[in-house]
């Protein structure tokens, strides 16, 4: 049987400037910028919904969300990576239309392929407390 590489996750020092750069970008609500970190055929999944596949799906789907607050902040707390994964654990700041701000837990599955865009990502989230305000 052929030995295969083992990689070893390990908690990342400082977020890889990518990362920063991506969330910068979530949290000025610039859609079409953070795309340009994503592959054409990407695959992204929010919490229990279904996936969106491309570009495309995800802006139809990403605008519908966005329209729904006035503000997000991604506070960092752990990085993670092993191979072309990274996960990244994260407290979001939200600024709803009312004025009213909520912070909930989030976990990201980030995978980048060998040209550094993201081919899949996998958000688990519970949004149901920003629309039970």
């Amino acid at each position: 049987m052929p030995q295969t590489e083992l990689h070893t996750a390990q908690i990342v020092g400082e977020t890889p400037a990518w990362m920063a750069e991506l969330y910068s970008c979530f949290d000025t609500l610039n859609v079409e910028a953070v795309l340009t970190y994503f592959s054409p055929d990407c695959r992204i999944r929010f919490g229990n919904g279904e996936p969106t596949v491309g570009h495309d799906e995800f802006l139809v789907g990403a605008g519908a969300f966005l329209q729904s607050v006035r503000g997000m902040c991604h506070r960092f707390r752990q990085v993670w990576q092993c191979g072309e994964s990274a996960v990244l654990v994260a407290d979001v700041g939200y600024t709803l239309h009312n004025g009213n701000t909520l912070s909930l837990p989030a976990i990201t599955v980030l995978h980048r392929r060998s040209d550094g865009l993201i081919d899949d990502m996998q958000v688990v989230l519970d949004v149901a407390p920003l629309f039970a305000e």
